[in-house]
């Protein structure tokens, strides 16, 4: 073998599951920075309607005394309450709540995927409670961190996505699911 041989032969690259977690990092860490710009100017809420400004300055401040959290922050855009609402009726929920946030988000692949999700599911939903962060996680994995796999439409990889929300299905619910149709059922 000659030396220019023997030198191409070392230069092959990284390898497949070495771009896989540059590409899981990469993810992480624009998840954690958009998490923290958020976090960071997060805009103040306005008085409620019927609170007129003299009366703002009285209202307790109490946890006892302050009305529960929404499960949607009212700065969601009212696309990200309706993606939460029917994620939530086909059984796909957030292992955190601060990750529905994402589904407003213009730098996150979350609402493609919300709507990737929800097209697949149609009339059924999950038997079981199922993480999205979990779903997405698996099939961005299998696709090297993208969330689309070359498709021109920008559509979901169907078969793919089926295959992570069955691995999501059995790791929460400590299931042996095989194949998406054990997971699924007629929406009621």
């Amino acid at each position: 073998m000659t030396e220019p041989e023997k030198e191409s032969e070392k230069q092959q690259g990284l390898s497949k599951e070495a771009w896989t977690a540059i590409s899981a990092i990469a993810v992480a860490l624009i998840g954690g920075i958009v998490t923290i710009f958020v976090t960071i100017y997060k805009p103040s809420p306005s008085p409620s309607p019927s609170t007129s400004p003299s009366q703002s300055s009285t209202i307790s401040s109490s946890p006892s005394e302050t009305t529960p959290v929404p499960t949607v922050p009212p700065s969601a855009s009212v696309s990200a309450q309706k993606f939460s609402q029917a994620l939530d009726t086909v059984n796909i929920d957030f292992s955190d709540s601060k990750l529905r946030d994402h589904l407003d988000n213009p730098f996150s692949n979350y609402p493609q995927f919300a709507e990737g999700c929800l097209k697949l599911l149609n009339n059924q939903r999950l038997k079981k409670k199922v993480y999205f962060d979990v779903i997405f996680w698996n099939y961005t994995r299998e696709l090297g961190g993208k969330v689309t796999s070359d498709s021109p439409d920008g559509d979901l990889n169907t078969n793919i996505l089926k295959a992570a929300m069955v691995k999501a299905y059995n790791t929460r619910n400590g299931s042996n699911a095989l194949s998406f149709g054990d997971i699924v059922e007629p929406k009621q």
